[in-house]
């Protein structure tokens, strides 16, 4: 499997840095002298996918600008709507978000307000149509639809060119990268809210097999990183939790998302982030090096499967690393120091996982990795799939375990778990929204740096937007007893501390579809149910309705 990386937001940005570093000519000068190919380990390419344009061109020196022709890239999806266009006003006039501005805002639910505006409001879709042709058409010369749209979904230039921006390096356009790895912080504005509208797109093109994985780091505990990441640990803990919530709820979106803790690397690294963000370049060498072995290369549509596994939802994987010399035995050394509490990345108890993908460097013998693991955790052999590929120097295990969670009621109390640290993340997050609930409605907060007479533009939310943001917090009612975010994420707790699993359930949206168009029913707890569950609800009330004579059956 080849990837692309596609890093997104700043962490993201720092992370991707690391894996498409040069193996050819660690020199852009030299390669363009030679003509030397810019070359990744594995093969893989990648963009950088960022919203602070300030920081994208004058402060970070990897990437260059994917409009000029540079690789490595970055790219800046909010340049495909021009600053004072139809499209950019109405979308301020009618619900006082500004396209513009999403990066400095760090708010989880913005990006994802955005694109709902552009999936849910016929009039945006029109005036894009009328007037932004050219923007909707794809970078390698693709035609747009009547619509103005290059995909079958609501045209939409943002994240339709930040899709097309990714396109070319994958198979789905004329490139070579049979699958695709986000890399995201959990925790950030910019982070996942591009993750699931991108994945729309491939879905939509009829690609329900193109692998599509997520990896999240999750934002530390305590106030170290306010500085870092300009947020407050509840912002960030709220934004943390609702693009995790996103991801993993939407049910024909990603094929797994990894997920590690920064409270772990930092612990290892003193604080260090560039450290940390090495390390996890290191970590995934299993997965993303060249060199399989023999007539192992399993097919990248082989891997999504194995990943997914017929869940009806996106799993979270918890990866356990480990890295050891050659010795003999060395298949179950590697398998304890991966279990052990220094291999592990994310809290968890790997004796709840229901299935491991393995990715193994080195000189390793699959059946008995199969086998150690087996013994250690008693997952079944068969529950356990390997891959192999060559490597140098020590070998090297990545265990993913498959929602490592869950049979367990007092789980949530003890620490180096999974349900802990997530139930910690929601405390804090509905804490968060409980003290400070003017911030979800951007009150008194800024959007965009200061200019330079030291004033700066307040985000002015309109009437529809409040609305909307307050019936998505706190429900129809504005109570949260029965609906919105804040009761989800109640009910979530509730799963984890009496050991159910999954613990996210209900999909969430912002801005509603208009009836006349929305193919959706809202149930009493002011959810709403897809075609699927219309059609069973339906069936349901025929035969309720036969039994009692009241029709007759067909």
């Amino acid at each position: 499997m080849k990837l692309c990386i596609v890093g997104i937001g700043g962490a993201g940005g720092k992370i991707t840095q690391e894996f498409l570093g040069n193996e050819d000519l660690d020199s852009s000068l030299l390669s363009s002298i030679t003509g030397a190919k810019y070359i990744s380990n594995g093969m893989i390419q990648g963009i950088w996918l960022e919203a602070d344009k300030n920081d994208a061109m004058n402060v970070q020196h990897f990437f260059g600008d994917m409009t000029e022709g540079c690789y490595p890239c970055f790219f800046i999806p909010h340049d495909a709507v021009a600053d004072g266009c139809e499209v950019h006003r109405m979308v301020r006039e009618r619900y006082g978000y500004d396209v513009k501005k999403q990066g400095f805002v760090r708010d989880a639910q913005y990006l994802k307000a955005i694109f709902e505006i552009f999936d849910t409001d016929p009039q945006i879709q029109d005036a894009v149509a009328r007037t932004m042709p050219r923007e909707m058409v794809e970078l390698k010369g693709g035609i747009p639809s009547a619509n103005g749209s290059s995909s079958t979904q609501a045209p939409n230039p943002i994240f339709d060119s930040a899709w097309n921006s990714i396109k070319g390096y994958t198979t789905l356009g004329k490139g070579e990268c049979d699958g695709i790895l986000f890399v995201v912080s959990f925790g950030g504005g910019t982070g996942t809210g591009f993750i699931n509208p991108i994945i729309n797109h491939i879905r939509n093109e009829g690609k329900a097999d193109y692998p599509v994985f997520a990896l999240g780091i999750l934002t530390e505990l305590g106030d170290f990183a306010d500085r870092a990441q300009f947020s407050k640990e509840g912002r960030r803990n709220l934004a943390a939790i609702s693009a995790l919530y996103d991801l993993l709820t939407k049910g024909s979106g990603a094929n797994g998302v990894i997920i590690v803790d920064n409270e772990i690397l930092l612990k290892r690294f003193g604080n260090d982030y560039t450290s940390a963000n090495r390390f996890i370049h290191k970590i995934m060498q299993p997965v993303v090096a060249g060199r399989d072995y023999p007539d192992e290369i399993a097919p990248s549509q082989a891997i999504a499967q194995h990943f997914s596994g017929g869940l009806s939802r996106p799993p979270l994987f918890v990866p356990l690393y480990a890295s050891l010399p050659r010795a003999r035995n060395k298949e179950e050394a590697l398998v304890r120091e991966a279990l052990s509490e220094k291999g592990r990345l994310f809290g968890c108890m790997p004796e709840k996982a229901d299935f491991a993908i393995v990715f193994c460097r080195g000189y390793i013998d699959s059946e008995k990795i199969r086998e150690a693991l087996s013994k250690e955790i008693a997952i079944l052999p068969e529950n356990i799939w390997p891959l192999r590929k060559m490597g140098e120097g020590e070998n090297e295990v990545l265990i993913l375990l498959r929602n490592p969670y869950g049979g367990d009621s007092k789980a949530y109390l003890k620490d180096g778990t999974l349900e802990n640290r997530f139930c910690k993340v929601i405390t804090l997050a509905l804490q968060y929204i409980s003290q400070r609930p003017e911030d979800l409605f951007y009150e008194g907060k800024t959007e965009g740096k200061e200019q330079k007479n030291g004033s700066s533009e307040q985000v002015r939310l309109t009437g529809r937007s409040k609305e909307a943001l307050k019936t998505f917090f706190f429900g129809p009612d504005g109570s949260a007893k029965k609906a919105g975010f804040v009761y989800e994420l109640k009910e979530a707790r509730k799963r984890l501390r009496d050991g159910e699993k999954p613990f996210f359930i209900n999909p969430m949206r912002i801005f509603q579809r208009e009836s006349s168009e929305c193919e959706e029913i809202e149930k009493p707890n002011g959810q709403f149910m897809g075609q699927d569950e219309i059609v069973k609800v339906v069936d349901a009330r025929i035969n309720e309705l036969i039994s009692k004579g009241m029709i007759k059956k067909p």
